[in-house]
Order: C-alpha cells, then structure tokens, then sequence
C-alpha cells in the first residue's frame, strides 16, 4: 500500500522543541448550521480585528479583538472569535488587514449528515466472516474472512492447555459480528458500548434515524438501516454465550495478525474465558436490545431477553470470576485490572429492570449507588445513569433524581472547562490518553444528555464544541474523521486498509487521537519514534500506520461519534429527542 503523511510539515513544525504557529482559522471544517454555535480559534496574539465577507466579497460581520487565552494542552496562546450570529446559509471568508485567512466556513443546514452516514456505515467495512462486494464496499470491496463457524473454546485443544495432551478440542461457531479495531478480534466488552451507544441513538431519534440510508445489502428487509447493521453484531454476541449464561470474553487468535487482508489471517481462533464483566454487558446491551427490537422481532426480542437474564444470573452466581489475560494470549485484554464489576452490575440491572420490571433488577441497582465515573469500556456506570435520569417513570423519582445530580454535575463541570478553555472544547485534563478523541464524543453525548433534560442551549452549544474539536478546531487543523473536511488521516492504524491497494482509507474512521502514552514508540516501530518529541498532550499525534497509541480506528470510538454528529445534526433540522 502506498504510504502517505498526513501535513508532515505542519505535524513536525508543532513538534519541534521552539514552536511556530501560523495564525490559521481552526474550526469545524464541515461548517456549521445556521442556529449552531460557530467559533473560530486563531492561534496568537494579533491585536488586528477580523472581517467576516461573503463569498461575492460583501462584508457581513466585523469581530473585535478578543481577549488572549493560554491552552497548557498545546501550549499557545489562542483568540476565539464567535459567528454565531451569521444565520444566513452560504459561504464565508475570514479577513484580516485586507487578507484572507485559511479555508472558507460553511453555513448549511445539514453539514454533519454525510459525516454520521459515513460514520456509521464503517461498521459494515468492519463485518467479519462476509465478502465486502463492489456495489456496496466500492473501491474497498474484499474477500471474505474469519468465518469463525469452528472456534476452538480456549483451554480445550492441547495448545491452550498443554497438561492435557489429549485434550478433544470443544469446537463452537461463532460467526457474524464487527472487527474490533485495527485488528482481526472482536471482544464482547467493547462491542457492548458500541452497540448500547447506537441503539441509544436510535431509541433517541427514531424518526431522523428511520430517514438515513446508506448503501449496504440488507438481510431484514422490515428494519432500519441502523438496526439491521446493529443485529449483525448481536447475533454474534448471542453466539458466545455459552449454556450455563456465561460469556466468553473475546473470539481471537492467540497473536495479533500482521498488516494483512482479512482473508489471509487463517491462524486458529479462539472463544477465550467466560467471565463476570463479559457477561454483565452481554446481559444489559440484550436487554436493552430487547426492548428496541421488539415491535420488529419479537422472536428475536424475546430470544435476547431471555439470553440477558441467563447472562446476570450467571454473573451473580459468579461474581470474582474476572478476566484475566493468558500469558499465551496477546490479543486485547480489555481489561482494566482493578475491577470490581459494579458498574457492569449497575448497567445490566439498569436495563434489565427497563425491560422487564422485576424487583430483582431495581433492588440490586438501589443498592449498588452512581458514581461520576465513565463513560468508557472500562466503566459503564454512565450508560446506567442515561438510563435512569431519563426514565423517572420507570425507575422512580428518587432513584432518577439522584442519576440526574450525577449528570448535570458533570454536563456543569464540562460546560465550564469548554467556556474557559482556550480552544473551547469541554474536556478534562484526564481525558488526554489512549483514544482521547473518543472522550470528547462521549463527553458531547453527557452534554446532549443535559440538553434533554434542561433545554438549555448551553448545553447544546457545549457538544457542538466536542465536534467542532473533531472535525478540525484542533492544534493539527485536522478533521480526524478519515475522508472529511479539508485535511484528514490517510494512514490509519487499520489492518485492511494498510493490506489493500487503494490510496485513501476507508471513509468514516474516527482516529484514537493525540496523547502523551507513546506506547507505539520502540525500536520495531522506528518511525513512530518521528512524533516522540511532542511534550504536549493535543500535540503527540502522528499519521501513520505504526501509529496504533494515536492512529488506530475502533468500534467503540466511531460509535460515540456518529451519535454525537447524528444528534447534533438531527436536533438543529427539528428532530426532538424521543
């Protein structure tokens, strides 16, 4: 595949131990809508007021010098200049001293739908075990791989358990489902968040989701787009359950492939270890599943439901039955090390007391309270406490007060970190690590969250800010969503991207993002070593394919955003929410 470097010059000048920034327009490189929060980051200190012009060159605003800020996170010094109050769909240049500055703004009313399409169709490019045909895939079209209708249950073949010799080898089918990631696995932990974060979507804005298509086969003709993409997934989730209600963690091989095709990774797979955390998401995203599937299946809806409460069950009789990761397994972990399985507790009672009102389900969550914690795959508690807040005829007003105090106290703390940041993106210090870019999608979706609630713009204004960030009002100028806006990752840590012969990667990929970890740099990967200098967090990003710390795709970070830009979009062309 050929190799390309994402604005080299640019990356390296950002890099480099004196910094010199260029005193480019940053902003949301898709434009904005009309009613929308529209700010416009220039990094410096000119003391020069700003023209807004049209694109037949007719002046519409006149910006006054705003106050210099200070951003520890990239070190600079930035002015935020605010065209709210351009309403007008069109096109917009920004001048300075009679110049013109950086790349045209956008006014429409739908800029974001291409992008949320785009974003959510990647899951059917990310589909295991099916051929990825020319009218649907494109230029990206490829042969099928990993079938995975014979997988050997970890601990069974004399591989994986070498004290037994003469072990007969367990076989199970475990066909269907997404690639995780860069690589060739599919793990039930991250799986559960993404699938819960685009059945919230859909539970969210039925109508606007019922309208969005995009070209892929359909295989059940009575559901939406959306759903029948999501059902791919959970059929092959039903499949690692196994008779008592646990659930095996992941389906992989032993070792991560190479930079290959689908196709031509045929090494063993592997159903690995039922455990405690697996089986808890296993359960809450069935049982949530269930309820949103049920006026189209109800076959299927009662089919998962029942698989949810066999899952918590199991789970419960269970409960120090964690995973931990064999010495001969090097695939992901997905494990965070200190777990305690609370806030998988809390998710799938949540949702198993939305699904079936049994007192089991609301007892176990009264007693297992909210914390601020999450939302990541690590920690769940935040899905539980979506739930509740917005459902207080279901769970009662105490219990959902209580969930709403945890929301809005940190939808505040996150408005307040976006109106005195100096880049105005509501983010915590904490958030700057692996897959930072998905932090912001989820911290959007908290602030929607508090819009629900409140109607209060604010709120609305404050997710509007975590696009922005994404589609290019960063440090980088960049759009990290792979195919949109005006620069974006040609070299994504992405194994049928880097194993095909097509130029551009697959359209739609959110990137992990910039951070300090620099677990990709050794000497294997020497040319990762090229962003090791970078000594601030927004900064420390790389486009290249050795990149997997800063450059890598995953299911779990593509669905946070397709929600954030579908919801964003949806709400600013009239949708309500519900």
């Amino acid at each position: 595949m050929i190799q390309k470097t994402l604005s080299s010059a640019l990356f390296f000048s950002l890099v480099a131990s004196s910094f010199s920034f260029s005193a480019m327009p940053l902003f949301n490189q898709l434009g904005f809508t009309p009613e929308s929060e529209k700010q416009v980051v220039i990094p410096g200190n000119d003391a020069n007021p700003i023209e807004v012009r049209d694109v037949f060159g007719k002046k519409v605003l006149d910006l006054k010098v705003p106050y210099v800020s200070e951003w520890p996170a990239s070190g600079e010094e930035t002015q935020v200049f605010d065209l709210s109050s351009i309403k007008k769909e069109g096109t917009y240049r920004l001048f300075r001293n009679g110049e013109y500055l950086g790349n045209p703004i956008i006014v429409s009313k739908i800029p974001y739908e291409e992008a949320a399409k785009a974003s959510l169709k990647w899951f059917y490019y990310q589909r295991a075990g099916v051929a990825l045909e020319y009218p649907y895939a494109g230029k990206w079209a490829r042969a099928a791989g990993h079938p995975d209708d014979k997988v050997i249950v970890y601990g069974t073949d004399k591989v994986t358990n070498k004290k037994a010799p003469n072990t007969k080898p367990r076989i199970i089918s475990s066909a269907k489902g997404w690639y995780d990631a860069g690589d060739y696995g599919k793990y039930i932990v991250n799986s559960a968040i993404t699938v819960y974060t685009l059945l919230a979507l859909y539970e969210h804005f039925p109508a606007y989701a019922d309208t969005l298509h995009w070209n892929i086969p359909v295989i059940y003709k009575n559901l939406p787009p959306l759903l029948d993409e999501v059902r791919w997934n959970l059929e092959w989730m039903l499949s690692t359950q196994d008779k008592d209600g646990g659930v095996f963690h992941k389906v992989t091989t032993l070792k991560f492939s190479g930079s290959i095709a689908p196709e031509k990774d045929t090494d063993t797979r592997y159903a690995i270890i039922k455990n405690v955390v697996a089986s808890l998401d296993f359960a809450g995203v069935m049982a949530q599943a269930s309820v949103v599937y049920k006026k189209f299946d109800p076959a299927f809806s009662e089919k998962m439901l029942k698989a949810a409460e066999k899952a918590y069950a199991w789970a419960k009789a269970n409960p120090k039955a964690f995973y931990k990761q064999p010495e001969d397994v090097q695939t992901g972990s997905y494990a965070p090390g200190n777990e305690d399985g609370k806030d998988e507790f809390r998710f799938a009672a949540s949702e198993l007391y939305n699904a079936t009102k049994k007192d089991l389900y609301l007892k176990d969550l009264k007693n297992n309270p909210f914390t601020a914690n999450g939302p990541w795959w690590g920690d769940l508690n935040f899905l539980a406490v979506y739930r509740v807040a917005l459902s207080p005829a279901v769970f009662g007003d105490s219990l959902s007060q209580a969930a709403k105090k945890i929301l809005m106290d940190e939808a505040n703390s996150l408005r307040a970190e976006g109106d005195s940041s100096a880049y105005r993106l509501p983010m915590h210090t904490w958030n700057w690590n692996w897959g930072s870019n998905s932090a912001v999608a989820n911290n959007g979706i908290i602030l929607l969250h508090a819009y629900y609630l409140t109607k209060d713009k604010s709120y609305l204004d404050g997710a509007q800010q975590a696009l922005d960030y994404l589609l290019g009002k960063n440090p980088l100028e960049i759009s990290y969503l792979t195919g949109f806006g005006y620069r974006s990752p040609k070299n994504p840590h992405h194994r049928p991207s880097e194993s095909d012969f097509v130029d551009e990667p697959v359209p739609g990929m959110l990137v992990g993002g910039p951070h300090l970890g620099k677990q990709d740099i050794g000497e294997e990967n020497w040319k990762c070593k090229d962003y090791a200098s970078a000594n601030k967090p927004a900064l420390a990003y790389i486009d290249h394919q050795c990149s997997y710390a800063t450059n890598e795709v995953a299911i779990n970070w593509n669905a946070p955003f397709a929600y954030l830009a579908s919801a964003l979009q949806a709400i600013y062309i009239g949708y309500n929410a519900f």
